[in-house]
């Protein structure tokens, strides 16, 4: 006899980012059977908020989009990943403040996002259009669009989760993947709070002109993610691709972000000494739009520079929460700094994760399963938030001659072993 769906257990998911939509998509790929799922989200339209700039989808975030997704997104992930053009290579490269190299992880060859998974090393990736894998992740999704989640209620035999609109929906299981301000968060965790590391990015997207590109790739040996290290506290990152896009002309708007972009430029004028780097950062710096130009193609839409700080979520800085229907997932639970690209991978490798704990779960051990999907997330994520926290308060401090050649020497230290390791993955 077939069980009606009506009789399924209902899984519920607040938020639509890149962790609560792979999670959708798994759950009605390998749980169909054994869950309904319904996911809301406070945005009003798919293009309501900025979406966030480019990220790289590291092999363990390439392996949980494939395990999770069904064949029809999988056909759709070049859009947002693609394929690499000869010259690029997805890995990073390190300099000094004056342009000379501390730090290259070898590149692995691939042809295109299908071939990550079979490669034998860890140092594998791709650099992905944050906002274009979020609209692929979109296939097939039924959103529930404005729904403001302002906290829930817990019931014997469920949870009801409640909207400012004045709604409520139940479900068995509530699932909180709504960011690192999570209402839901707050309520069931209240004593796990964020982190503030004292440190303010400043945050730019770039059309990078041929010439510009060329002499970027010159200095980080075509590495597309890019860091360069002052002395002073101040360093730079950039994440870019190749592929060539139309050129246009940006008006000017006498505006904040105008403001926030001479700012930046007036740091590095102040923190770098002169030299062919800081030229080059200034120049592109000066290419910033200080206002939406009016034109978008595929891989361009107009974000505006912003100031935020660096702040992140240690999930093992409170005792283990209980262990009931509300489940924390991404940046709700773990929010990280963005600067060694961790975030989006644990927001992936949680939906994994629980999509494996919940294939195991009967009737009677729901909770068990909530158990252990708690127990190894906090432990991952954690190392993670700790590993990105102590590398932007080490190279936040400034230092002098002396730790300036310790620091580099340090690097190129680890960057040989670094070169080791991948030899050995990858010959043996």
């Amino acid at each position: 006899m077939t069980t009606s769906t009506d009789k399924l257990p209902t899984i519920l998911i607040v938020g639509a980012g890149l962790g609560g939509l792979n999670l959708y998509q798994s759950i009605r790929k390998n749980l169909g059977r054994k869950f309904n799922v319904k996911i809301f989200e406070r945005e009003t339209s798919p293009e309501d908020r900025w979406q966030g700039y480019n990220i790289f989808i590291n092999k363990k975030g390439v392996t949980s989009l494939f395990y999770c997704t069904p064949p029809e997104v999988q056909a759709r992930f070049p859009e947002a990943m693609p394929d690499p053009i000869s010259k690029e290579q997805h890995t990073i490269a390190m300099i000094d403040h004056f342009g000379k190299q501390l730090f290259h992880i070898p590149q692995p060859k691939f042809k295109s996002i299908y071939e990550i998974e079979s490669i034998k090393t860890d140092f594998a990736g791709i650099i992905t259009y944050r906002n274009r894998l979020r609209d692929v992740l979109l296939e097939g999704v039924d959103i529930q669009w404005g729904k403001k989640c302002i906290g829930y209620e817990e019931s014997e035999d469920g949870v009801w989760v409640l909207f400012e609109d004045g709604t409520k929906e139940f479900g068995d299981l509530l699932i909180g993947a709504d960011g690192i301000n999570s209402p839901i968060r707050k309520q069931k965790v209240p004593n796990l709070e964020i982190f503030n590391l004292g440190v303010t990015s400043i945050d730019v997207d770039i059309a990078v002109p041929k010439h510009l590109a060329d002499k970027f790739a010159a200095l980080y040996s075509n590495a597309l993610m890019q860091k360069s290290l002052g002395r002073n506290g101040d360093s730079t990152f950039s994440l870019m691709r190749l592929i060539p896009i139309d050129q246009s002309d940006e008006p000017l708007d006498d505006d904040n972000p105008e403001s926030v972009i001479k700012h930046a430029i007036l740091r590095i004028k102040q923190l770098r000494p002169p030299c062919e780097l800081t030229d080059l950062l200034i120049e592109l710096f000066s290419l910033v739009p200080y206002s939406d130009p009016g034109k978008k193609n595929l891989f361009r839409t107009y974000n505006p520079p912003r100031r935020r700080p660096l702040r992140d979520i240690d999930p093992l800085s409170v005792p283990p929460w209980k262990d009931d229907r509300i489940v924390l997932l991404g940046d709700a639970a773990h929010a990280m700094n963005p600067i060694l690209g961790l975030g989006a991978n644990n927001a992936l490798q949680d939906a994994e994760l629980l999509t494996k704990e919940l294939l195991k779960c009967e009737n009677d051990d729901l909770i068990e399963c909530i158990r252990r999907y708690n127990k190894q997330m906090r432990a991952r994520a954690s190392k993670d938030v700790q590993s990105s926290r102590t590398t932007v308060l080490r190279q936040k401090t400034p230092v002098g001659d002396f730790g300036l050649v310790f620091r580099y020497c340090i690097l190129r230290v680890i960057n040989a072993i670094i070169n080791i390791v991948f030899f050995v993955q990858t010959h043996i």
